[in-house]
C-alpha cells in the first residue's frame, strides 16, 4: 500500500487533509453521463450562504468502478465492526 496516498494533500503533520460528506445529489445528463455534486465541510452551512462542492461528470464505466470502490468500502467496514464487535462463544 505504500505510495497509494502520496497525491493525496496532507496537513504539516503528514495526515491526510478530508473533509466530511455534508450531501450529495445524482443528474442525469443524457443518456450517457451522470453529475455527481458532493457538498463539503465541517457544519452545515446557514441558509444563503455558499456550500462548498465538487461537481463532477462521469461516464457509465467510471459510476460503475464508483460503486464498485463505495461498496467494497463499505463492506470491509461493516467487517471491521463486526470483528471489533465480536464476543468470544463460550465452548
Amino acid at each position: 500500500m505504500a505510495g497509494r496516498f502520496d497525491d493525496w494533500e496532507k496537513d504539516d503533520k503528514g495526515h491526510l487533509k478530508v473533509w466530511p460528506m455534508l450531501a450529495f445529489t445524482t443528474a442525469l445528463f443524457g443518456t450517457e453521463k451522470v453529475g455527481l455534486r458532493i457538498e463539503i465541510g465541517t457544519e452545515q452551512p446557514k441558509p444563503g450562504e455558499p456550500v462548498p462542492a465538487l461537481q463532477l461528470v462521469l461516464d457509465p464505466a467510471q459510476v460503475r468502478q464508483l460503486a464498485e470502490a463505495l461498496a467494497e468500502a463499505e463492506a470491509r467496514l461493516a467487517d471491521a465492526r463486526f470483528t471489533t464487535h465480536a464476543t468470544p462463544g463460550r465452548g
